[in-house]
C-alpha cells in the first residue's frame, strides 16, 4: 500500500512538472536535446577524463567479479580462492564458528555503567 502511494506522488510530481503550452514544450525539448547531446559528446571534449574513468570502472568490475567469485565460493562451500571446492574438505567447513569460553570472567562493566540512569524530577516534585 506505502508503495503504491509513493508511486502516486511521484506520478503527480512528474504531471505537475509538465509543460501546459507550446512554447515550454519547445523549451523542455530543446534543453533535453541538449542535456543528450552534452553527454553524446562528453568524451570527444574530454578524452582525458574518460579514459580515467574507463580506467576506474574496469577496475570495478574486476572487484565486482572478484567478490561474486568469493560469494560463489563461500556458497559452494569452497576455499576463496577461485578454484571451486577443495577436494577431500567435505569432512570440515569452509570456516570454524566462534566459540565462547564459558570459563572466562564476564563482568566487564565499568562502575560508571553499573550507576542508575537519571530518570528525570523525582515523584515529590522538588
Amino acid at each position: 500500500m506505502l508503495f503504491l502511494m509513493r508511486t502516486a506522488f511521484w506520478l503527480i510530481i512528474i504531471v505537475l512538472l509538465l509543460p501546459t503550452d507550446e512554447r515550454q514544450r519547445s523549451e523542455v525539448y530543446g534543453t533535453a536535446q541538449a542535456a543528450v547531446n552534452d553527454v553524446a559528446t562528453f568524451c570527444d571534449r574530454n578524452p582525458e577524463t574518460c579514459a580515467r574513468g574507463k580506467d576506474a570502472f574496469a577496475v570495478f568490475v574486476q572487484k565486482a567479479q572478484f567478490g561474486a567469485r568469493m560469494l560463489m565460493d563461500l556458497i559452494s562451500g569452497g576455499s576463496g580462492t577461485g578454484e571451486g571446492p577443495q577436494q577431500g574438505s567435505e569432512t570440515s567447513p569452509a570456516f570454524e564458528p566462534a566459540r565462547l569460553d564459558p570459563g572466562g570472567s564476564r563482568d566487564t562493566l565499568n562502575p560508571a555503567d553499573l550507576e542508575e540512569a537519571w530518570s528525570g524530577p523525582d515523584a515529590a516534585g522538588t
